[in-house]
C-alpha cells in the first residue's frame, strides 16, 4: 500500500473518530454540568491540566518514536535496525517510569489547599498515569508504522467505553472521581488494542529481547529528544496554562465559561492537526529518499490543505460560536464574540505555525522548533498573564495572538523556506490565493454573527451550514491550486466520474 493511500485510509478513520467524540462530547459536558455543578466540573478541568506537565519528563523518548521508526523502515538496513530501535526505545522508557512516579507523588503532595476536593479524583488518575506510561510506547509505534488506521480505531473504541464509564459511574453517584475511572479504562483499552495490533501485524518490529542500554546512545538519544522535551513544554504552556490561568485568577466558575465559549475550537483545533500530524512519518521517510524539491511540494501540499480546512472551521467558529453556546449550555456561558473571534483567530494562525513547523521537524529541525515554540509560549503566558489581569477574559487569547504574530509564523516560515532553498515571499505565492478569499469571508461571517445569533438548535444550524456554504462559495476553488492540485485534481475527477451517469453503449 503506499504511502497516500496509507494516509487518506487512515485519515478516515481518524476523522470519523473525531465526528463521534463531537457529537457525544458537546451532550456529555452538559450533563456533567448538571449532574457535578460548575465549580466540580471546572476543578476537573484545571486539575487535568497537571497531567500535560508530567508529560513534560518523556524528555523526547517516546515523542521522537514515530519519526525514527519511520526513518529506519526506509532504509536499507532497516528489518534488523527497527527491533533494536524498539527496544532501546521501550527500556528506556520502563526505567522513566521511576522518575513520573517520583514527579507524580509530589504532585499529589504539593497540591494547592483551595483544590483539595479535586484529591479523590486525582490520586487514581495519578496512579494509573505512572503504570500506564510505558505503554505509550505502543501507539507511538503504530504511528511509526504508519498503521493509521488501527490507531484510530483503538482510539475510538477507548473514548467509547471510557465515556460509558464515566456517565454510568456519574448515574451511580459518584461524582467527579467517575471522570477519572472513564479516562483511566480509556487508556487501558487503547493500549491493550495498540498491543494487539503489533503482535498480530507487526511482530517483526518486535525484539526477541530488550538490548542493553550504552551510555553513549542513550545520550545521543536524550540529547535529541531534551529538543522535542523543550517543545513539549511551549506546547503546554501555549494548550493548557490558559485554563490554569483563569481558574486560579477568576476562579474555577469562570473557568467554565472560558472553557464553554473555546468549546468548539478546543474540538475542531484537531482536525488540521491531525492531517499533519499524520503526514510526519511519511514526510520522514520520503528524507530518505526524495529530492529537496519533491519534499518542498509535498510540504506546501500540506499548509494549503491544512489551511483550507481550519478557515472552513474559523468561519464557521466566528459566525456561530455565540448560537452555539446559547444552544448548548445557555447564553451565559458565552462571553462575547470579542473573546470568541480571538481565540477562532488564534485557532487559524496555530494551524499555520503548526503545519510550517511540522514540515520543517521532517528535516530533522527540533533544536530551532523547540527554541521558537518555548518562546512563543513565554510571550503568552507573559501578555495572557498581564492581559487576564488588566482586562479579564479577553488578556488570554491576546497573550497566544502576540507569541504567534512576534515568534512562531515568523520564526517557522524563514526555516522552511531556508530548508526549502527558495524565498519566503516564493513559498507563500500559492498561499495569496487562500489569504484574501478567507479574509474576505472571514468579515462578512463576523457580520452574521452580529446579525443574528439565535439560541437554539435550528438557527445554530442554519448560521453554521450558512458559513460552510459560504466559504466553500469564495474559498473552496483555492483547492485546485498548486501544488495542492495534484493531489485534489485526480480525485476530484475520479469522484466526479461516479456521480456522473454513464453513457449508452455506442454513444460517443
Amino acid at each position: 500500500m503506499s504511502r497516500t493511500r496509507r494516509y487518506l485510509r487512515g485519515m478516515g478513520v481518524g476523522y470519523a473518530y473525531q465526528l463521534l467524540t463531537m457529537g457525544v462530547g458537546l451532550f456529555l459536558t452538559r450533563f456533567l454540568l448538571e449532574r457535578l455543578g460548575s465549580e466540580q466540573y471546572g476543578l476537573w478541568l484545571v486539575g487535568f491540566q497537571l497531567l500535560n506537565w508530567l508529560l513534560l519528563l518523556d524528555v523526547g523518548v517516546i515523542a521522537l518514536v514515530p519519526r525514527e521508526v519511520a526513518s529506519a523502515t526506509g532504509r536499507a538496513d532497516g528489518p534488523e535496525a527497527t527491533p533494536r530501535l524498539v527496544g532501546f526505545t521501550l527500556r528506556l522508557a520502563l526505567m522513566q517510569s521511576l522518575l513520573v512516579g517520583a514527579a507524580a507523588l509530589g504532585l499529589w503532595w504539593l497540591l494547592p489547599a483551595d483544590w483539595e476536593a479535586l484529591r479523590p479524583a486525582l490520586g487514581p488518575t495519578l496512579f494509573a498515569f505512572v503504570l500506564l506510561y510505558p505503554l505509550r510506547m505502543l501507539s507511538a509505534l503504530l504511528e511509526g508504522l504508519q498503521d493509521l488506521a488501527w490507531l484510530s480505531v483503538a482510539q475510538m473504541v477507548g473514548w467509547v467505553v471510557g465515556t460509558g464509564t464515566t456517565v454510568g459511574l456519574v448515574l451511580l453517584g459518584h461524582g467527579v472521581v467517575s471522570l477519572a475511572w472513564g479516562w483511566i479504562v480509556q487508556q487501558l483499552l487503547q493500549a491493550a488494542l495498540a498491543g494487539v495490533r503489533l503482535v498480530w501485524r507487526h511482530r517483526h518490529v518486535l525484539p526477541r529481547r530488550l538490548p542493553r542500554l550504552e551510555r553513549a546512545e542513550v545520550l545521543g538519544w536524550l540529547r535529541r529528544g531534551a529538543w522535542v522535551t523543550v517543545n513539549q513544554l511551549a506546547t503546554v504552556l501555549l494548550t493548557g496554562t490558559d485554563l490554569l490561568l483563569v481558574g486560579k485568577l477568576l476562579g474555577p466558575e469562570a473557568t467554565v465559561a472560558y472553557a464553554c465559549t473555546s468549546k468548539a475550537v478546543s474540538i475542531l483545533i484537531h482536525q488540521p492537526r491531525m492531517l499533519v500530524n499524520a503526514a510526519l512519518p511519511g514526510l520522514s521517510q520520503m528524507r530518505t529518499g526524495e529530492s529537496r524539491e519533491r519534499l518542498l511540494q509535498v510540504c506546501t501540499s500540506l499548509v494549503q490543505a491544512s489551511l483550507l480546512i481550519s478557515g472552513l472551521l474559523t468561519t464557521g467558529v466566528v459566525a456561530a460560536n455565540g448560537a452555539f453556546v446559547g444552544w448548548w449550555v445557555g447564553p451565559d456561558k458565552y462571553l462575547g464574540l470579542g473573546v470568541s473571534g480571538l481565540i477562532a483567530l488564534n485557532m487559524l494562525l496555530r494551524h499555520w505555525s503548526g503545519a510550517t513547523a511540522m514540515a520543517t521537524f521532517a528535516f530533522g529541525d527540533e533544536r530551532r522548533i523547540a527554541l521558537t515554540s518555548l518562546a512563543d509560549g513565554v510571550v503568552a503566558l507573559g501578555v495572557g498573564s498581564v492581559g487576564l489581569w488588566l482586562l479579564g477574559f479577553i488578556g488570554a487569547p491576546l497573550g497566544t495572538l502576540a507569541g504567534l504574530v512576534l515568534v512562531s509564523l515568523p520564526g517557522h516560515l524563514r526555516a522552511l523556506a531556508r530548508h526549502s532553498g527558495v524565498s519566503p515571499r516564493q513559498m507563500l505565492r500559492p498561499l495569496f490565493p487562500w489569504f484574501w478569499r478567507t479574509g474576505v469571508t472571514l468579515v462578512l461571517a463576523t457580520l452574521l454573527s452580529l446579525a443574528w445569533a439565535p439560541g437554539h438548535l435550528v438557527g445554530f444550524l442554519t448560521v453554521g451550514i450558512a458559513s460552510a456554504l459560504l466559504y466553500g462559495f469564495l474559498v473552496g476553488p483555492v483547492a485546485f491550486v498548486a501544488p495542492l492540485e495534484s493531489y485534489v485534481r485526480p480525485r476530484w475527477n475520479a469522484l466526479t466520474a461516479r456521480l456522473s451517469p454513464s453513457k449508452p453503449p455506442g454513444t460517443v
